[in-house]
This record gives structure tokens, C-alpha cells and sequence, in this order.
């Protein structure tokens, strides 16, 4: 299964907008609004990394009022996957939620992708092809102790040379 994450900058005020046109793109599995130097992140999941750069470059990117797109290819490598289908529904509704971005060396990529395991909130975890090394999703009650976490744990991590927190906003998009 091919994945990747569209990190999205559309026109001031216009997030309910570019959302409502991806749900008609078939690959895309979730988006939502964030809050911080993108306005959209889109997760995107199909059988070809073709089909999916498909989407991306005759799907999203022409949809108006987006104003520039970062794509974040996910490795074949097998990543982590903590919650299920109805976990996640739960937490759509009720937790905050971030991606962190990481950027780290290659080398040190599958020693922290095993300390990433040990922390409970981390709930899902990928390598990337590209301008990060690894993406990883955690939810927590509040925004507080998400960003209580990256500091305190992730950022701790050796080889960990800098993270882009993508905190999204549950309310503002959907999952499938």
C-alpha cells in the first residue's frame, strides 16, 4: 500500500472549501485543518505510489484556492500503526491531535523509530521520502500536553535534529 501526506497552503479563510473538494478524491483517506505553517494536511492511501501521485498532481493541486502543496512520500518500509478504525473515530471526536514532522539522519532513523514505540500518545508512525526523515502522529487531552510531549519526549530522543509540530483541528475535515 502506497501513503503519503499533503501538507497544504490555501487562501486566508477558504480550509472548509479545499476540504469539502478533497473528500472527491478517492485516495484520500483523511483531511483536516491545522493550525500553524500549513492550513491542510491531507493522508493520502493507495495500492500504487502512481495512483496516489495521480491524485495529487491532477486532483488536489487543481483545486482552487490552494496556493502551494508539500508532499511527504511515505518509505515502503513497514511503519507503526497503534489504533484502529473505531480508536481513531474516538479520537477525531474527543483528543487533540498532531503529525510531527522529524528530521534526523538516515542512520539514526530506526532507533527512533523504535523509541518512538515506547511512548503511549505516539499512535502512528512512518518513514518519508523527502524533505523529513519521519512523520508521527500523537493525540493527548489537550494541546498543552501535546506540546508537553514533543518537548519532553520526542525532541529527547537522540538524533533527532529538528520537528515541524502540525497540530490539527478535529472539528475542520473528516476521515474515511
Amino acid at each position: 500500500m502506497a501513503k503519503a501526506f499533503v501538507l497544504i497552503v490555501n487562501d486566508s479563510g477558504s480550509e472548509d472549501s479545499v476540504i469539502s473538494n478533497l473528500r472527491n478524491i478517492g485516495s484520500i483517506k483523511s483531511a483536516h485543518g491545522t493550525f500553524g505553517s500549513f492550513d491542510v494536511l491531507a493522508k493520502l492511501e493507495s495500492p500504487s505510489e502512481d495512483s496516489i501521485l495521480h491524485d495529487i498532481s491532477q486532483g488536489i493541486r487543481k483545486i482552487s484556492k490552494i496556493r502551494s502543496t508539500l508532499t511527504l512520500l511515505v518509505d515502503k518500509k513497514p511503519g507503526l500503526q497503534k489504533t484502529t478504525e473505531s480508536e481513531q473515530q474516538v479520537l477525531d471526536e474527543h483528543m487533540a491531535q498532531a503529525y510531527i514532522a522529524i528530521h534526523c539522519s538516515k542512520s539514526d532513523e530506526d532507533s527512533i523509530m523504535n523509541e518512538l514505540k515506547n511512548i503511549p500518545t505516539v499512535v502512528e508512525a512512518d518513514l518519508l521520502i523527502g524533505n523529513y526523515e519521519i512523520i508521527c502522529k500523537i493525540v493527548a487531552p489537550t494541546y498543552n500536553e501535546i506540546s508537553e510531549i514533543i518537548s519532553k519526549k520526542i525532541r529527547k530522543i537522540p538524533g533527532i535534529k529538528s520537528t515541524n509540530t502540525i497540530n490539527l483541528i478535529n472539528k475542520q475535515g473528516f476521515s474515511r
